[in-house]
């Protein structure tokens, strides 16, 4: 009895201390974003989706459990952007709504948890970003009522793993761009700087599920001047993964020495990343002002990217639907990378690349109108449009 005590009190006051803060009042919301995640940046993961206006700030609630890891970042971003939410500590804590639609960009088993207590909302799947990676087809997305995809190759993504059947089509609402989170400003300026686009993925939560080639740091270094040579350019913009270095500090190394080699190339570097992130604090350090620095692809207003270069990742969907030349690059010692097929341009073995070769900015996109689909009539729909839409087929089942 007392250990019990002892457990409620201590689960009061940490509910206390860090969850009453700007505490949201729950019941004047319908809608909702559920996250729980220890990870720093969590919300900027998810801020671009208000920046487009598909999410209003105003009607949507970000529901999150509260991390000792990450809550100081957390609640620095919300403020930031202004956003609403709603912080709970334990399971038991979740807040049952009825007739609500709660929206899940990132996996976990909580998730579970939040649906199990609102049986009578809609919930629906629409991850944050497209991609042929195994985390975009795990058998837990089965439990939601319905997902968001960005167009047909997302659907038969999941037929051929066998997660859904063909009998369960119903779930799919296709919104095209809207999953992408794409945060890339129309380029249309005639004046732009031409320049390359350099957004690899990180090394993924646990071995298995690393895409990432950066640790092969100077054939990458190799490949990014001599494409800046063939396509004369001289400006690289690097947007590292947020998550970089996450599970493996090294990683950070690896972006070190190809920033330090494209520098001594004379290449002008501008490095894409939130102030006041671990990331930005460790170029800053290293590199101090030799870096052009920017928050978001979102600022870059002034670049025309004429190509980009990523790994097996969204941004590799994203930069293909923003008709930027794409080249996806991998290591073909590793076998799920090796696995992956790119339906829509060349994917290259980084391990195996000849120096100087004209391969890799001679590649040419292909032209795949099932990566990018809507739901009849809905192509020239604003985004504030596109979630009404979502709504209210939602709720016609």
């Amino acid at each position: 009895m007392i250990i019990t005590k002892i457990k409620h009190f201590l689960r009061n006051s940490r509910q206390y201390l860090f969850c009453r803060k700007n505490q949201a009042s729950i019941e004047e919301y319908r809608y909702f974003i559920f996250l729980d995640s220890k990870v720093p940046n969590i919300i900027e993961q998810i801020y671009p989706y208000f920046q487009k206006g598909f999410f209003d700030k105003e009607n949507v609630l970000i529901v999150f459990r509260h991390h000792f890891e990450n809550i100081k970042s957390v609640r620095k971003a919300l403020d930031k952007y202004s956003l609403n939410a709603y912080c709970f500590i334990n399971l038991r804590d979740i807040p049952a709504i009825e007739n609500g639609v709660w929206f899940y960009t990132h996996n976990s088993m909580t998730n579970l948890a939040v649906i199990n207590k609102n049986v009578y909302s809609k919930h629906i799947w629409m991850g944050h970003g497209d991609s042929e990676k195994v985390s975009s087809y795990k058998k837990i997305i089965r439990i939601y009522d319905y997902l968001l995809v960005a167009g047909e190759n997302s659907i038969e993504r999941f037929y051929q793993h066998h997660i859904f059947r063909k009998e369960e089509s119903y779930k799919f609402i296709r919104v095209g761009k809207a999953v992408l989170c794409s945060i890339i400003p129309a380029q249309l300026k005639e004046n732009d700087v031409e320049a390359i686009l350099f957004a690899p993925t990180w090394e993924g939560p646990m071995k298995e599920e690393n895409y990432s080639t950066l640790h092969l740091s100077q054939q990458t270094a190799e490949l990014l001047n001599g494409m800046a040579e063939g396509l004369s350019v001289n400006d690289i913009v690097l947007k590292f993964h947020p998550n970089t270095g996450i599970r493996e500090t090294k990683y950070l190394e690896h972006c070190n020495k190809i920033v330090r080699t494209l520098l001594s190339q004379e290449k002008n570097l501008t490095l894409v990343t939130e102030q006041g992130t671990w990331i930005h604090q460790y170029f800053y350090k290293v590199f101090g002002n030799e870096l052009c620095y920017e928050s978001s692809l979102y600022n870059l207003e002034s670049y025309k990217f004429i190509q980009a270069v990523t790994n097996i990742s969204a941004m590799a969907t994203m930069t293909y639907a923003e008709d930027i030349n794409t080249i996806v690059l991998y290591d073909s010692t590793v076998n799920v990378q090796k696995s992956v097929d790119i339906l829509f341009t060349e994917k290259i073995a980084l391990d195996k690349i000849e120096k100087n070769s004209e391969a890799f900015f001679n590649v040419k996109m292909q032209q795949n109108s099932k990566i990018i689909a809507y739901e009849k009539g809905w192509e020239e729909m604003s985004q504030e449009q596109l979630f009404n839409q979502i709504v209210s087929f939602s709720k016609k089942i």
